[in-house]
């Protein structure tokens, strides 16, 4: 720190709790953009005006309506691939891959909003999805980077929040909207109204600080000092000096390459986080968010049951993403997981048995159990909202060494997008043939959810140079890799 010119009194910060949090806050517009993009679709599908700006007044086929929802996870996976967001980070920063990502969603958005074929359409989801991916493997990471490690799990977690806040937004909208006609129709406004947001991540974005840990990793301590006081009350030299030291030690290591990314210590990471990300989308949760609207009209007999349910799901999914912000510094990210699997695979249970006894004919067992399955459904989206939502994003934001973070992430993420493209295909397929034994599919995978859960570190209270430790420890345990910390000389 001397080296670099820090003196004893530039040291104090003069930020705090606000700054921190509003800054966090901001970074989940990212969320909010993915939510909408998420949460429109199934609405927008279903609109007369859509079918004839688009369609021609004909219906969507059934391999039209699963290209329209699966091409935004193909975008995203190809944004979230690896070597492209290991370039953009390179080329424009964490906080910059973000402003990227906000622009590249109002072009998106536009295309979509304007568009009178199926094509324009499918391209402008294209663009959006390939927006979110970059977004979703930036913003969790960037707000991972800026926290002090007491707030960081409800902080990244407000990211998971942000994505319930724009599901529910895309649903009103939609319901809202539904029977505008005229001068445009309502799907028009529902997308374009997605701009708005787009527009003020890519405003203010330009106001918001660098990562510090990031411009440590450029060479520019002075400014990541600057960030550190902007963002941080007490004296910050500790902080600076832990990463400082961390990102000393990784060059000393010589520059990172792919292939010691995919070996050693850094490849058994490498497939716990994708291991988590997955399991995160094969849980089930999205099979409700893309086919909830149908199961319930199916189950209910009525179109207006498949509308209520994209409203009360969102609901839910608000309000029960809340307790995992307050819980998740306090009981830990894997508590949070742990409890999660068990209350989804409980529900999956239940939907799948009334499936075995009650659904196989017509009324078998009365109107009380169609309340059972709906109960069964809201227990399921209110385990997930406050367990594996949130904390799959938090986790991976955390558990890689910072030479390796942004390849390790964006493989993560990468992983979750091919699982969104997964769940959005196989469910509609899968109920079509099974109906509602398709849970016993959800009790399997929400089993191997629980038992990964069970076998991870906590990473709760600690900083990211102390979780790079953590994770050496945990992964040679019969290895004694604990140093003495170096004396920082200021």
């Amino acid at each position: 720190m001397a080296r670099a010119g820090v003196k004893d009194e530039d040291c104090e910060g003069h930020g705090g709790l606000f700054m921190v949090v509003a800054v966090a806050v901001f970074s989940s517009l990212a969320g909010l953009l993915m939510g909408l993009d998420i949460g429109y679709i199934a609405g927008v599908k279903s609109m007369a005006s859509f079918s004839k700006g688009v369609l021609g007044g004909q219906p969507l086929t059934d391999v039209e309506d699963s290209l329209v929802t699966m091409v935004f996870g193909i975008g995203a996976a190809f944004a979230a691939f690896p070597p492209i967001m290991d370039a953009s980070v390179n080329c424009l920063g964490r906080k910059g891959a973000v402003i990227a990502g906000g622009a590249i969603f109002c072009i998106g958005s536009a295309l979509q909003a304007v568009a009178c074929n199926l094509a324009v359409m499918v391209a402008g989801r294209v663009i959006a999805g390939f927006s979110v991916g970059l977004l979703s493997g930036n913003a969790p990471v960037y707000t991972s980077e800026i926290s002090p490690p007491h707030l960081r799990g409800a902080l990244v977690t407000g990211f998971q929040f942000a994505i319930t806040v724009g599901i529910m937004l895309a649903f009103l909208l939609a319901l809202v909207l539904e029977d505008v006609m005229e001068p445009f129709g309502g799907w028009r406004w529902v997308i374009a109204a997605q701009i708005v947001p787009g527009a003020l991540l890519v405003v203010g974005g330009a106001f918001m600080p660098g990562s510090p840990r990031y411009l440590v990793a450029q060479g520019k301590n002075l400014e990541a000092l600057k960030t550190l006081r902007a963002l941080r009350k007490e004296d910050v030299r500790e902080e600076l000096a832990q990463i400082v030291q961390e990102h000393e030690a990784e060059s000393a290591a010589g520059q990172a390459t792919w292939g010691e990314f995919l070996s050693g210590d850094s490849r058994k990471l490498l497939c716990i986080g994708l291991s988590i990300q997955l399991l995160q989308q094969l849980c089930g949760m999205n099979a409700f968010m893309y086919d909830g609207p149908m199961i319930f009209e199916k189950l209910f007999k009525s179109e207006h049951a498949g509308r209520l349910f994209t409203v009360v799901s969102g609901v839910v999914n608000i309000f029960a993403t809340v307790p995992g912000l307050f819980l998740v510094d306090r009981c830990g990210r894997t508590v949070l997981m742990k409890w999660s699997a068990v209350g989804m695979m409980f529900c999956s249970a239940v939907l799948a048995t009334l499936g075995d006894v009650c659904f196989v004919e017509e009324d078998a067992c009365g109107y009380w159990a169609k309340w059972v399955a709906t109960l069964a459904i809201c227990g399921f989206i209110v385990n997930f909202a406050y367990g594996w939502g949130g904390m799959a994003w938090v986790y991976c934001a955390e558990m890689f060494p910072m030479r390796h973070r942004t390849k390790g992430v964006g493989a993560t993420t990468d992983a979750n997008w091919i699982g969104n493209i997964v769940i959005a295909f196989l469910p509609p397929i899968l109920f079509s043939n099974w109906g509602f034994n398709t849970f016993w599919v959800f009790v399997g995978t929400n089993l191997l959810c629980l038992l990964c859960a069970v076998s991870l570190p906590e990473t709760k209270d600690k900083s990211l140079e102390e979780i790079t430790q953590m994770f050496q420890d945990w992964l040679h345990p019969d290895e004694d890799r604990r140093k003495e910390p170096e004396e920082v000389k200021v």
